[in-house]
Parts: C-alpha cells; sequence; structure tokens
C-alpha cells in the first residue's frame, strides 16, 4: 500500500513530499486497520462467548422445564394411587352395605342366610365386587405406570437438552476458532 503512495505521489509531482506524505497516510492506516481487526476479533470473541453460554443457559432451561415435567408425572402416578385406594375402599364400603341389606332382608323374610339363596346372592355380590376391585387395581398400576414411563421419558429429553445446549456451545466456540484460523 505504501509503494501504492508513492507512485500516485510521484505521477501527480509531489515528489519525495508527496511520497513521504502519502506513506505516512498508509502507515496510520495500517495501524488503524490493525486495531479494527484486533478490536473486531475481541468483539467478535465477546459475541460468541455470549452465544455459548447463551446456548448452555438454554438448554439447562429446557432441561429444568422437562424435569419438572417429570416431577409432575410423578406426582400424577401418586395420586392416581390414591385415588384407586380411596376408590376400592368406597367399593368394599358398598359391597360392606349390600351384604348386610341382603341379611336383613333375608333374615326379615325368615330366610336362613348361611345356605341357599341368600348364600348364593352373598356370593354372587362378593365375586362381583372381587371383579370390580381387581378392574380399579388394575387399571390404577397401569395408569401409574404410564405416569412413571412419561416421568421417565422427560427426565431422558432432559438429559438430551442439556448435551444439545453444550453441544451448541462448542460448536459456536469452534466457528470462532475455524474464523480466526483462516484469517491468519
Amino acid at each position: 500500500m505504501q509503494v501504492a503512495f508513492a507512485a500516485l505521489g510521484s505521477l501527480f509531482g509531489g515528489g519525495g513530499a508527496a511520497a513521504g506524505a502519502g506513506a505516512a497516510a498508509a502507515g496510520t492506516a495500517a495501524a488503524a486497520g490493525g486495531f479494527g481487526s484486533t478490536a473486531l476479533t475481541v468483539l467478535q470473541g465477546v459475541t460468541a462467548t455470549i452465544s455459548a453460554l447463551g446456548q448452555i443457559g438454554a438448554g439447562n432451561a429446557a432441561a429444568q422445564a422437562s424435569e419438572d415435567e417429570a416431577i409432575r408425572a410423578d406426582l400424577q402416578a401418586g395420586q392416581e394411587k390414591v385415588d384407586a385406594t380411596n376408590q376400592q375402599t368406597q367399593m368394599k364400603q358398598e359391597l360392606m352395605r349390600i351384604l348386610g341389606e341382603n341379611e336383613v332382608a333375608a333374615a326379615n323374610a325368615g330366610i336362613d342366610i348361611s345356605a341357599g339363596i341368600a348364600q348364593q346372592a352373598n356370593s354372587a355380590t362378593k365375586r362381583d365386587a372381587q371383579t370390580n376391585l381387581t378392574v380399579s387395581r388394575n387399571d390404577q398400576e397401569f395408569q401409574s405406570a404410564l405416569f412413571r414411563l412419561r416421568a421417565k421419558g422427560l427426565r431422558r429429553k432432559a438429559d438430551s437438552q442439556r448435551q444439545a445446549g453444550l453441544l451448541n456451545a462448542f460448536g459456536t466456540a469452534a466457528g470462532f476458532g475455524i474464523d480466526l484460523f483462516e484469517r491468519g
């Protein structure tokens, strides 16, 4: 660049003074360019760092949200069990009420409750109640298992989100390093 300024100065008749002024201007421009390049590199480095930290933070935030959902799913599994236990207790109470009413009705009619039709009715009622309790218990176990499975999947998702945030940050840092290397 200094050579170009010197050539221009001699062409337009400024001679040595013009060449000297041109060389000084070129030196100042080169110094300013060097400072600008360094400042730009520092600014790009700060930007890359902030971007990488943001990517890590975003990954952690997404992971925390998934972990919070996993906790809610675990709580739902527990609540499902409590609800099922309450329902089964109500079913047992209803069974006891029906059996009591059957015995009272049979006794009022003068029927022996230890044999015959009264015994068969009580046995059928107990079988039906046992079937309903079994269905209720199986349904509760299935629902709880689904909630626990969802919680497990959400925890795996959280791990993946954290890893993705770190990999994105690494990619940003690597991209900045490659840019620096290419500039020389």
